[in-house]
């Protein structure tokens, strides 16, 4: 494990057998070096007897193979609107590639992974967004989490890798948004951290990095639409899962080595934490 002084060990006794909710998105993936020192580091806080749940996007790789089929994506707020083709692109990549890769290079560190989706044991209970106000296409939101899977899973000394893929009881399938499956993950299982992987350090706000954001301060820099975009999505689904019982939200870059160490395990951190 990195070497990190700060009541490392406080941390480790304070948070075993805890549950943490890490979101990773597909800035993190692609870089497959970054991406094997963060799955080195779950490892390591596995070994310490925390229970970690791992959940990825795959955003630019999906954007990047839309472009290659001659399609441009199109977002709203920093949500994807899902056509047909978004659709085709997303379960190639979430239901296979990204998945894989994931897996592949955890076995290469000596880990143990199970690839999870909302379409494995029913995971998620899904129904097509409403299509009254905007119509995303083929979105789903959760309706309802059967947690005891995950449980199942880390039973058997395992870490679910969770994409972002859902179906209705139509049948059909549907694209979830990856933020919001790890805010519904970590409330459904009692969560005591849900932490979000960007290509940032964190919040900033004149020019500096908010080591701290409280309920209060993000729905002003939301309202004054300083925090916009993908990091908007970010930060609303932290402060609901806050609300729903979560103990505490951090949103750190996945980009700098051993920031989830840093982040955890040290009083100060690295990246913004929401309370």
């Amino acid at each position: 494990m990195i070497k990190i002084h700060s009541k490392k060990e406080d941390y480790l006794q304070e948070f075993r057998s805890k549950i943490f909710v890490v979101k990773i998105g597909g800035e993190v993936i692609a870089q497959s070096q970054t991406l094997e020192t963060i799955l080195v580091d779950i490892q390591e806080l596995l070994k310490e007897g925390i229970q970690i749940i791992l959940v990825h996007g795959g955003g630019p790789q999906a954007d990047e193979i839309s472009k290659q089929w001659g399609h441009t994506p199109q977002k709203k707020e920093g949500r994807r609107i899902t056509t047909q083709r978004d659709l085709d692109v997303i379960k190639m990549l979430y239901g296979g590639t990204l998945n894989l890769d994931i897996l592949s290079l955890l076995k290469k560190i000596g880990g143990k992974g199970m690839r999870v989706s909302g379409l494995d044991g029913d995971l998620f209970e899904v129904k097509l967004r409403d299509k009254t106000e905007f119509d995303y296409g083929y979105v789903g939101d959760i309706v309802q989490v059967d947690a005891s899977i995950l449980h199942r899973v880390l039973e058997a000394g395992c870490l679910p890798v969770v994409s972002p893929l859902g179906v209705t009881e139509e049948g059909t399938i549907v694209n979830i948004n990856a933020d919001t499956i790890a805010m519904e993950l970590a409330v459904a299982l009692k969560a005591e951290k849900l932490i979000f992987f960007t290509n940032r350090e964190g919040i900033y706000h004149h020019h500096r990095l908010c080591r701290t954001l409280t309920t209060e301060k993000a729905d002003t820099l939301i309202a004054k639409k300083v925090i916009v975009g993908g990091m908007k999505v970010k930060v609303e689904n932290g402060l609901k899962a806050l609300q729903d019982g979560v103990q505490k939200v951090h949103i750190i870059n996945g980009l700098s080595p051993h920031s989830l160490l840093k982040e955890v395990l040290t009083q100060k951190g690295v990246g913004t934490m929401l309370i």
